[in-house]
């Protein structure tokens, strides 16, 4: 992965705990775990060195500062992602960025990458569009699943995974082409009139046209000579190399008494827009003299109703009113007013109180009182900040549509050198319901169900395209759980 060691999912929900405990020592252990494939990351949105370290600084100060806002520490690499994402847009929106912009050093090229595939590489990445490169880069570069990815893009995890295949199977075409164009010219005709001129990059229109006659070329498909694996050279492209500075710049910020403002400033722009005001109540209009006749009319109609209903024969028991409190709740006195406003009477407003029954009458009365209803009482906005527990799903998945008592408990498998394996699914602690997600790598399953407590199931995997030589996917499912598959090709 670019020269970047691993880090798992453990690893990050340590650092989120951490960062939310205050601890002083989090926010340098994040530096030295995300702040050079951030760096890396702000410089290919922004193609600055200054402006994308200043990214990832103001970007590591805001996650330190809204820790808080993080529902689920199980979603921090995608959250850290779309903080750092975020603020490279904003820059780009505000013209923050200099009128002459100085690339970052990069480091050297890594396994075996030569200049010539490196530059083949470049034009097949130039043709996709930036939204597919994002999304690959992130998903193959930074170890992003379909989860985190949809938090980065705004979509939904089964979008993201389809983009990222797209791209994948986008690029090895494209490269394709420019590989063909760059060398093929001479032994096939039919190569010079779709490639354009010797030396111009190929556009997307000129690749695709390519693409198709390779497929159906057998001089030009012998010099591609099937798939290219490429996953493996993405990793291997160089990356930005990380300002060495950064990292004190980081933690003054983070600790210094002189630095509180610019930390609150920072965490600021990060927050949602606040909620617009409520437009004034509209003035009360005074009653038409009209609509005063129509409403005394009207009284006077639920009067003899009222007066029907409780009269012995009418349909009551023996006269005698309800006594569940279903006839208060019905009571026209508790109908809001034309401008939305409740009329004013005499009501217990707690919504606690016990409600009284009316004592029942032996002889009707000639009008009715109306018990007065009682009123609900108003909604509090929630909380700004959310609860955490550590049962949410991530987020865009689906929750299980039955409250669940267990666990699922999710084991990978192994294709070896074939086409399909079997993941195992257990419901510890009690029931539960499931569903898959999504997928990544290009390998494809699906389904739902209900397991009852200790009962296991099996799901069968597929793999799909050319076999390479060593890979691996994941399933995802709504619970957050994840399945790792992987096979191996020894040919």
């Amino acid at each position: 992965m670019a020269g970047w060691p691993r880090i798992d999912r453990a690893e990050d929900q340590r650092l989120a705990r951490a960062l939310d405990a205050g601890d002083t020592n989090a926010i340098a252990q994040l530096y030295s775990a995300y702040a050079d494939r951030l760096f890396d990351y702000c410089h290919v949105l922004l193609r600055d060195e200054d402006a994308a370290a200043q990214a990832v600084h103001d970007s590591l100060i805001a996650v330190r500062e809204r820790i808080g806002a993080l529902p689920d520490f199980r979603l921090f690499r995608g959250w850290l992602y779309a903080t750092t994402r975020a603020d490279c847009l904003r820059r780009l929106a505000h013209g923050e960025l200099p009128a002459e912009r100085r690339p970052a050093p990069e480091t050297g090229v890594a396994n075996g990458l030569d200049a010539a595939t490196l530059g083949f590489l470049r034009g097949a990445l130039h043709v996709l569009g930036p939204e597919k490169r994002e999304a690959l880069d992130l998903a193959v570069r930074h170890e992003l699943n379909p989860h985190e990815l949809s938090e980065v893009l705004g979509t939904t995890p089964q979008e993201a995974s389809a983009l990222v295949d797209q791209a994948r199977a986008d690029v090895d075409g494209a490269l394709a082409a420019v590989v063909v164009a760059a060398t093929g010219r001479e032994d096939c005709p039919s190569v010079p009139a779709l490639a354009g001129p010797p030396g111009e990059p190929l556009d997307a229109e000129r690749c695709t046209a390519l693409a198709r006659h390779i497929d159906g070329c057998p001089i030009c498909a012998l010099r591609v000579n099937g798939e290219v694996a490429v996953d493996l050279l993405l990793r291997a492209m160089p990356v930005a190399v990380l300002p060495t500075n950064l990292r004190g710049r980081i933690l003054a910020t983070a600790f210094s008494p002189e630095h509180a403002q610019a930390r609150a400033t920072i965490a600021m722009r990060f927050d949602p827009p606040p909620a617009a005001p409520e437009p004034p109540p509209a003035k009360r209009r005074r009653a038409s003299p009209v609509w005063v006749v129509a409403a005394a009319a009207a009284c006077a109609v639920l009067v003899l109703c009222g007066f029907l209903l409780v009269s012995p024969g009418s349909g009551g028991s023996n006269g005698e009113q309800p006594t569940d409190g279903h006839a208060a709740a019905a009571a026209p006195g508790g109908s809001p007013t034309d401008d939305g406003t409740m009329p004013s009477q005499s009501v217990d407003a707690s919504p606690t109180a016990k409600k009284k029954s009316p004592t029942p009458t032996p002889t009707p009365t000639p009008t009715p009182t109306p018990t007065p209803a009682k009123s609900t009482p108003a909604r509090t906005a929630a909380p700004t900040r959310h609860s955490r527990h550590p049962s949410v799903p991530p987020h865009h998945s689906t929750p299980p549509s039955h409250p669940q008592s267990g666990t699922l408990v999710v084991s990978g498998c192994d294709m070896g050198d074939g086409d399909q394996c079997q993941i195992s699914l257990y419901a510890a602690n009690g029931s539960v319901t499931w569903s898959v997600t999504g997928t990544s790598g290009n390998i494809s399953t699906g389904g739902s169900g209900t397991l009852a407590a200790g009962t296991r199931t099996y799901l069968t995997v597929s793999r799909y395209g050319r076999c390479r030589y060593g890979q691996e996917g994941e399933v995802y499912f709504s619970s957050g759980a994840v399945a790792s598959v992987t096979w191996h090709c020894y040919y």
